[in-house]
C-alpha cells in the first residue's frame, strides 16, 4: 500500500516538475547532437528527487547522514547545471571531490588495502554517475535502465531501492516516447550516484569478486555504453566530455529504425544480463570471473561487428 501511495505522489511531483520546467524555462532545446526536435522541460530530476525524499520518510531513512548529504549534493549540482549550465570539467571535478569524501567517511572495505579501497570506491561511484549520464539520450532509456537495476539491487537492499524504482516508474509515465519531460542532469547524476552508492554498500557487505562481477552485470547497459564510448572517442581522437550521437543506442536505432523498439531491446538485454549477474553471484569467484569475462568479450565483439566502435 505504501508503494502505491508513493507512486501516486511520484506522478503528482512529476506533473508539477514539468510545469515548473516550462515556467522557469528549464528546457532542453533541439540541436544537431540531440534527437528531439522541440524544446522539452529537463526538470524531471526534481520529481524523482522529491519522490525519493518522501520515500525516506515513509520507509524510515536507512541512509546515514553522510550518504544522504552526498546524494542531495549530487542532485543539487545536476539541477543547478540544468538551470545555468556548469562547465563539464568543473562538474566532473566536483563529482570526484564528493565521491572521494563519501569514500573516506564511509571507510568501505573491499580488498583490505585502505588506499586501494578509497580509490576504487571513488572511481566506482564517479563512474556510475557519468555512465548513467551518458545513456540519457533516448526517451525512456536511462529511466528504464535504472528501474531494472534498482529491482535487481533489491535482492540485497530492499525498501530504498524500491523507492527509487517507484520514483522512476512515475517519471517514465511522462518520459516514455514521445517524452513530455527529461530527467536532466539533476536526475541522471542523482540516479547514477544512487546506483553507485547502493552497489558499494552491497559490495562492502559481500566483499567477493563474484559480487563485483554481479554488480557490473546489474548495471551492464551504462557500463557497456561507457566502455564503448571511451574506446570510440580514443580511436577517433575526440574528447570524452563532448556529447555526440555515436552512442551504441543511437547506432542500434539506426539499425532498427524503430525508436520504441530500440529502447525495449535494450530493456530486454538489461534484464537478461541482470539475471545472468544474479546467477554468477552463486558461483565461485574464479568461475564467475571467467564466465563473466567471456560474456563481456562477446558483448564488445558484438558491438564491434555492429559498428558501435565506429566514429
Amino acid at each position: 500500500m505504501n508503494y502505491i501511495i508513493l507512486f501516486m505522489f511520484s506522478l503528482i511531483f512529476m506533473y508539477y516538475s514539468r510545469n515548473l520546467g516550462h515556467k522557469l524555462k528549464i528546457v532542453d532545446t533541439p540541436s544537431p547532437n540531440k534527437i528531439h526536435s522541440i524544446p522539452i522541460p529537463r526538470s524531471g530530476g526534481l520529481g524523482i528527487f522529491l519522490t525519493f525524499l518522501l520515500g525516506l520518510v515513509i520507509f524510515h531513512n536507512p541512509l546515514n547522514l553522510y550518504e544522504l548529504t552526498f546524494l542531495v549534493s549530487i542532485f543539487l549540482i545536476g539541477f543547478i547545471d540544468d538551470m545555468i549550465s556548469i562547465p563539464q570539467k568543473i562538474k566532473f571535478g566536483i563529482e570526484i571531490i564528493l565521491g572521494l569524501v563519501i569514500s573516506l567517511i564511509n571507510s568501505w572495505r573491499f580488498t583490505g588495502v585502505y588506499l586501494l579501497d578509497i580509490l576504487f570506491a571513488t572511481f566506482y561511484i564517479v563512474g556510475s554517475i557519468n555512465a548513467l549520464n551518458e545513456i540519457d539520450g533516448m526517451d525512456g532509456l536511462a529511466g528504464g535502465v535504472v528501474l531494472i537495476s534498482s529491482l535487481f539491487l533489491s535482492y540485497w537492499i530492499k525498501d530504498i531501492t524500491l523507492v527509487i524504482a517507484v520514483a522512476v516508474l512515475g517519471f517514465l509515465f511522462f518520459n516514455f516516447h514521445p517524452a513530455k519531460i527529461f530527467m536532466g542532469d539533476g536526475g541522471s547524476l542523482f540516479l547514477g550516484a544512487f546506483i553507485g552508492l547502493m552497489s558499494l554498500k552491497v559490495l562492502n557487505a559481500n566483499p567477493k569478486l563474484s559480487t563485483l562481477i554481479t554488480l557490473i552485470f546489474v548495471y551492464s547497459i551504462p557500463i557497456y555504453d561507457s566502455a564503448l564510448t571511451v574506446i570510440r572517442r580514443f580511436i577517433s581522437g575526440k574528447s570524452i566530455f563532448i556529447p555526440d550521437l555515436g552512442h551504441f543506442y543511437n547506432k542500434l536505432y539506426n539499425i532498427t529504425r524503430n525508436y520504441v523498439g530500440t529502447v525495449l531491446i535494450i530493456y530486454l538485454f538489461s534484464i537478461v544480463l541482470g539475471i545472468i549477474g544474479i546467477w554468477l553471484y552463486s558461483l565461485t569467484p574464479i568461475l564467475s570471473l571467467v564466465l563473466g569475462g567471456l560474456i563481456w568479450i562477446i558483448l564488445v565483439y558484438l558491438g564491434y561487428k555492429l559498428g558501435f566502435l565506429e566514429g
